[in-house]
């Protein structure tokens, strides 16, 4: 049987030696032999940081010391990736990540600070994913691929990191109502329909440039130049006149004050778009508003019409109404 004296001393020198392990120090930082204090984030030389989830271009102001006021005895890194010292006193040091670290994934790493020959680790700082917007996707409600942004259309944009809720948008400096389709993705897009109230003109053809601005729900704002046509997509779907019928009566209608009234039906109907009545008493005249409404009306007055066939067009669209005034 073991004496019981020799199993005790056994298991003092087995913890003596698992202790000593557990307390190595971590090499040493090259700083000519001074003190190595490398801590866990919330002793040694840091004692906290400032914001506690920065993002990768934001200045952070390490806190602790005391620091060497000298900046060049001071250094940053993370990943390897040095920060630039933008100032140092005993109690703080304040520096922003080098350009190097904008292009890293989202995450956390260790960030490592050197003050003269002191060093002390952040085993974990989580950075905040960037918010970037990236470039034009789709005009959904255009046939054409990459025909670009106009009010009232559908449009996607790709961007990197754009919050769920509590994005807000603007283009050219006026805001867009919303809702915004967002998906989690680092990578991901950004969806909204342009208000067809932003529309400007008459003419489908011009294009131009906008300036498209976007804020997450943190409050981090990014831009991006886009390509632009100021005035909505105008369509005609149909000419209609209230009520029906195809052969009125002139006489009854001027004796009863009564009018055609037509009702051209589309979307984004442009202001003053023009419509022609050809027949024995030919006119003209505008249809739609500055609204850019989805309905507009078109009002014939027989009373000093002549008895004949009549068409009503409308200018540079398929559809037209015929119908005939008799004596």
């Amino acid at each position: 049987m073991r004496h019981p004296l020799l199993a005790a001393l056994a298991l003092i020198v087995i913890f003596a030696a698992c202790k000593k392990e557990d307390d190595n120090a971590p090499p040493s930082n090259g700083g000519g032999g001074g003190p190595d204090t490398t801590g866990t984030g919330g002793s040694g030389l840091i004692t906290g940081w400032s914001p506690t989830s920065p993002y990768r271009d934001q200045e952070v102001t390490f806190i602790g010391g005391p620091f060497n006021t000298n900046p060049a005895q001071n250094s940053i890194t993370a990943w390897g990736e040095p920060f630039d010292i933008i100032s140092v006193s005993s109690t703080q040091i304040v520096a922003v990540p080098g350009p190097n670290m904008q292009t890293a994934v989202p995450g956390y790493n260790s960030v490592i600070i050197t003050s003269g020959s002191a060093v002390d680790t952040i085993p974990y700082v989580y950075w905040r994913r960037p918010f970037d917007l990236l470039h034009f996707e789709d005009n959904v409600d255009d046939w054409v691929f990459g025909a670009p942004p106009r009010p009232g259309d559908s449009v996607v944009f790709n961007c990197i990191s754009a919050t769920f809720a509590g994005m807000s948008v603007s283009i050219n400096g006026q805001n867009i109502p919303g809702p915004f389709a967002v998906d989690s993705a680092y990578y991901c897009t950004l969806g909204f329909r342009i208000p067809v109230s932003m529309g400007a003109g008459t003419d489908e053809s011009e294009t131009t440039t906008a300036l498209l601005s976007a804020t997450n729900a943190d409050g981090r704002t990014d831009t991006l130049t886009i390509g632009w046509a100021p005035t909505p997509d105008m369509e005609i779907f149909d000419l209609q006149l209230l009520g029906g019928g195809s052969t009125f009566d002139l006489s009854d209608m001027n004796g009863g004050a009564q009018v055609l009234n037509f009702m051209v039906v589309g979307k984004y109907l442009h202001p003053n778009s023009p419509w022609v009545l050809s027949g024995p008493s030919p006119a003209g005249g505008t249809y739609g508003s500055a609204s850019y409404p989805n309905e507009a009306f078109i009002v014939v007055n027989p009373i000093s019409m002549q008895p004949g066939n009549y068409t009503l067009a409308l200018t540079g669209m398929m559809e037209s109404y015929s119908f005939s005034l008799v004596p």
